[in-house]
C-alpha cells in the first residue's frame, strides 16, 4: 500500500514524546508499504528531514515553519474563532505539497497523528483515513485552565472549548479514530459520543534502555523529559520548590538531575538550588537512568502514556509518579510503579520511604523490566496498527 503519514514535527531523532511513537510507527509501516511523511520543519530541524529520508527510505514533505508562521497562524485562528493550536500548525506550503502529492499519486490510506494535523486532509474523500488522536487534547487545556489564573485561564478554556468542537468534527470525518490508552479511550467516549475508538499504545525498546548496567553512587533522583513542555516544567518546579528541601533535610548529599532539551526559564532558575542539576540536551539519557535511585514523574496534567515512565521501567529504574499518571499506563503496569498524592508532604514522604527501602524498590523495578519485555516492545504494540490499517482500507474498498 501507499500511505501518507502526517505529523506535527519531523519524527527524527526520536527524542521527545510525540516523535517517539511516530518514528516507530513509520519504521513499522515502511517495511511493507511505501510511506510519504508530511510534517513541518521547525527552527533547527531542516536536517532532520534529510536524515529521516536517508535512514528510513521514506519521502518527507517538510516546509519551513517559522516562528512568524506559528504566531500569525494563531492570531488568524483566534480571529476566526478556531483553536490556537490548529493555527500554530497551519502552513500553506505544506498544504500545497500534500494536495499535489495526493493528486499526482494513488494513495491507499492517510494516517494523521494529532488533531492539529487533520486540517490538511479533513475534507479529503475517497481514501481511507485513520485519525490517531493519541489523547483527547481538549481535556489537557481544560485541566490547565483549572490550575491557571486570568488571562491564561480564559485562553486555556477557550482552547479547550474550540478544540473539542474540532475533535468531534474530525472524528466524524475519519474512517477510524484511535487513542493511546484504555483510560484515554474512556475519556474519548465521554467527550465524543457515537464514534468508535481503537487503542494504539506506545511501546518501548527494552534492549536499548536496559543496555547499561545500573550503578548508583549515592542518592540520585532523576526527571527525564523535554523541558519546554509546560506539564514537564511545571512538574520539576513543583518538586524542586516544594519537595526537594524535605529530601535534603534527611539526605543532604542527595542529587536531583533534570534531564531534557530546551529547559524553560522557570527550569533554568532551579539550577542554583543545592543538589540540583539542569542538564539541557543530552545525546543519551541512559547514563542518567542507570545512575538513578528513583525516577520521578510528579505531573499535574497527566494525559496519554508517559514515555518517560516506560523507558525508566525498561531501564530497571524504580518509578515514583502520581495516581492519575499511573492510570494512563498499559494494563498491568500500574502496580509496578510507586505512586503518591501530588502534595509536597505526601510525595516527599513516599520518596523518602523508597530511598530507605532499597529491597522494596528494586524488587518492583525488576518486575517492571520483565513486564516491559513481555508486553510493551514496539513489535508487540504495533501489531494493532497493522490490523487497523488492513481493516480500514478493506472497508473503504467495499464502498
Amino acid at each position: 500500500m501507499k500511505i501518507l503519514y502526517l505529523c506535527q514535527r519531523i519524527p527524527f531523532p526520536p527524542d521527545r514524546g510525540d516523535r517517539i511513537p511516530v518514528y516507530h510507527q513509520i519504521q513499522r509501516l515502511r517495511k511493507t508499504h511505501e510511506v510519504v511523511v508530511g510534517s513541518l520543519a521547525h527552527a533547527g530541524t531542516r536536517n532532520n528531514a534529510e536524515m529521516l529520508e536517508k535512514e528510513s527510505r521514506v519521502k518527507v514533505l517538510a516546509p519551513d515553519h517559522s516562528r512568524w508562521l506559528q504566531i500569525s497562524g494563531m492570531i488568524l485562528g483566534f480571529l476566526r474563532g478556531r483553536p490556537l493550536s490548529l493555527g500554530y500548525f497551519r502552513n500553506s506550503a505544506l498544504q500545497r505539497l500534500i494536495d499535489a502529492e495526493l493528486t499526482e499519486s494513488q494513495f491507499d490510506a492517510i494516517i494523521v497523528f494529532s488533531s492539529s494535523m487533520a486540517q490538511y486532509v479533513e475534507n479529503r474523500r475517497g481514501i481511507a483515513k485513520i485519525m490517531n488522536f493519541c489523547d483527547v487534547d481538549s481535556l489537557k487545556w481544560e485541566s490547565l485552565a483549572r490550575k491557571s489564573y486570568w488571562p491564561m485561564r480564559w485562553i486555556y478554556q477557550r482552547e479547550s472549548r474550540t478544540l473539542l468542537a474540532c475533535e468531534r468534527k474530525i472524528a466524524a470525518s475519519f474512517d477510524a479514530s484511535c487513542v493511546v490508552s484504555r483510560n484515554e479511550a474512556e475519556l474519548f467516549r465521554q467527550c465524543i459520543s457515537g464514534i468508535a475508538v481503537d487503542i494504539l499504545e506506545n511501546g518501548v525498546d527494552a534492549n536499548y534502555f536496559s543496555a547499561l548496567s545500573r550503578k548508583t553512587d549515592g542518592i540520585n533522583i532523576v526527571f527525564v523529559g523535554v523541558m519546554d513542555y509546560p506539564p514537564n516544567s511545571e512538574a520539576v518546579v513543583f518538586f524542586a520548590r516544594h519537595v526537594w528541601s524535605k529530601i535534603r533535610e534527611v539526605h543532604p548529599d542527595a542529587r536531583f538531575s533534570i534531564v531534557g532539551a530546551r529547559p524553560a526559564k522557570s527550569v533554568l532558575g532551579l539550577a542554583p538550588i543545592p543538589g540540583i542539576e539542569v542538564t539541557g540536551y543530552v545525546p543519551d539519557v541512559r547514563p542518567y537512568l542507570a545512575a538513578a535511585t528513583v525516577s520521578i514523574a510528579p505531573l499535574a496534567t497527566a494525559r496519554g502514556v508517559q514515555n518517560k515512565i516506560l523507558e525508566a521501567m525498561a531501564a530497571g529504574v524504580p518509578v515514583l509518579t502520581t495516581p492519575d499518571v499511573a492510570k494512563g499506563l498499559p494494563d498491568g503496569a500500574e502496580p509496578l510503579v510507586f505512586t503518591a498524592k501530588r502534595s509536597a508532604e505526601a510525595f516527599a514522604r513516599t520518596l523518602l520511604d523508597l530511598i530507605e527501602n532499597e529491597a522494596m524498590r528494586e524488587k518492583r523495578a525488576a518486575g517492571a523490566v520483565e513486564f516491559i519485555r513481555r508486553n510493551c516492545e514496539w513489535d508487540i504494540k504495533l501489531r494493532v496498527l497493522d490490523a487497523l490499517l488492513d481493516r480500514v482500507v478493506k472497508s473503504a474498498w467495499r464502498w
